[in-house]
């Protein structure tokens, strides 16, 4: 999504910080990811205006498929740079790949203004003000990213979808047709040409564009069977066309059916919230074990479970869930946190002193964070180490009463 730059990074980051995100940049090169993260989130930590340190965060979330992470640390980005080109252009592009069109747009407009001469800025942009329902302006930035790159897919594709839903059918074929030319292994362009060719009432040429994109990546799309099905019924073959119209219902009916699957999801955890605050843990986790079924990816719906079972002591549980919220977002601290709660609990000293170093490393302002060590610490016999950890959670809450008896406990008795 990103490409990360060395020299830029090192150059833009004060010295300490540097050094951060320079052991990030060689961790990223030997794909340890993880670790990556978590030294890229020490970075920013360091220097929160370290605008490439939320750029590489970005690049590995997205690398590791996780969306929402990824996007989350452009806006961090954004919000410093707010023309920074690569943070605009991927940011975009995720709220386009999950159909947030309102919340990409101003960001084309932007990066469109940055980068005038950019094909896919005016094509992306294009292709929010059609989805807007702004044909006359869609068309504009269309015909504008053809200038710029007569042979550029998404502008030919989207100005031949656009020409041909407004009526022109006879000017969108022609482009319908170069695009299929120029990709003829992307189904969106066979699906276009399809589509077109259906309201023209040339069936044969619909219904091979058409089964051609079922094969090259819409074998799950409704609409390219629903189109499909028009093809054959133009064609007078029946039997084709029932089948077509039954996997169009099939696919149909299971989007349905994943849509109620995740409302029922989002319902279960609002009753878990219910049932937390009226203080019935075990049925909050169960309402949570419920809709971890329907998202098990869901990182904050596994740190949630793993909160639950730590509050009941079920360590095991609890450690297996957390440590699998991080698997997901590695460089979350709160995540790092209760794991070392959990393992100390489970008097697994070495283990829980890793987890809140880590933690410390990554959030460096949180208090808890450094009392928490600090206990561990005196546990192993670190008294000094302790003194240490416990004086900077003081430092950062000063009116913490536990915080400051840890810290008198702590030193020497004269």
């Amino acid at each position: 999504m990103i490409a990360l730059s060395l020299a830029l990074v090192l150059a833009q980051a004060a010295p300490d910080c540097g050094k951060l995100f320079a052991a990030g940049l060689q961790q990223y090169q030997r794909k340890d990811l993880s670790q990556a993260l978590i030294a890229f989130r020490a970075a920013v930590q360091c220097d929160p205006k370290l605008v490439q340190g939320y750029l590489a965060i970005a690049d590995i979330y997205a690398e590791r498929g996780n969306e929402g992470e990824a996007l989350a640390a452009l806006l961090q980005a954004l919000q410093i740079e707010p023309k920074n080109v690569l943070a605009l252009r991927a940011a975009s592009n995720l709220y386009l790949k999950n159909d947030l069109h309102t919340k990409a747009l101003p960001l084309l407009e932007t990066l469109a203004a940055a980068t005038p001469k950019a094909a896919d800025a005016h094509a992306d942009l294009a292709a929010v003000y059609a989805a807007s329902g702004d044909r006359k302006r869609a068309e504009t930035e269309f015909r504008r990213a053809l200038e710029l790159q007569a042979d550029y897919f998404p502008a030919l594709a989207g100005l031949g979808n656009l020409l041909a839903r407004g009526g022109d059918d006879a000017s969108a074929i022609p482009l319908l047709r170069k695009a299929t030319q120029l990709r003829p292994q992307a189904y969106e362009g066979r699906f276009l040409l399809g589509s077109a060719l259906n309201r023209l009432g040339q069936f044969e040429e619909a219904r091979t564009e058409l089964e051609q994109a079922s094969k090259l990546g819409g074998e799950n799309e409704p609409q390219v069977f629903y189109q499909l099905a028009r093809a054959w019924g133009g064609l007078g073959k029946a039997p084709e066309r029932r089948a077509a119209l039954a996997r169009f219902s099939e696919l149909t009916k299971k989007q349905k059916d994943d849509a109620e699957l995740q409302r029922r999801a989002a319902a279960l955890v609002d009753e878990a919230r219910v049932l937390l605050q009226a203080g019935d843990l075990e049925n909050a986790a169960a309402r949570l074990e419920l809709a971890r079924e329907a998202q098990p990816g869901d990182a904050t719906l596994l740190f949630r479970l793993a909160g639950l079972n730590f509050d009941l002591r079920r360590y095991d549980a609890a450690r297996e869930y957390v440590q699998a919220a991080i698997s997901i977002s590695p460089a979350t601290w709160l995540y790092h946190y209760l794991l070392g709660l959990v393992e100390r609990s489970a008097n697994h000293l070495a283990d829980a002193r890793a987890s809140l170093e880590t933690a410390a490393k990554l959030q460096s302002t949180e208090a808890p964070v450094f009392n928490a060590l600090g206990e561990v610490l005196l546990e192993q016999g670190e008294r000094q180490a302790a003194i240490a950890a416990f004086e900077k959670a003081v430092k950062l809450a000063p009116s913490d009463a536990t915080f400051r008896q840890n810290l008198e406990s702590a030193r020497p008795r004269r």
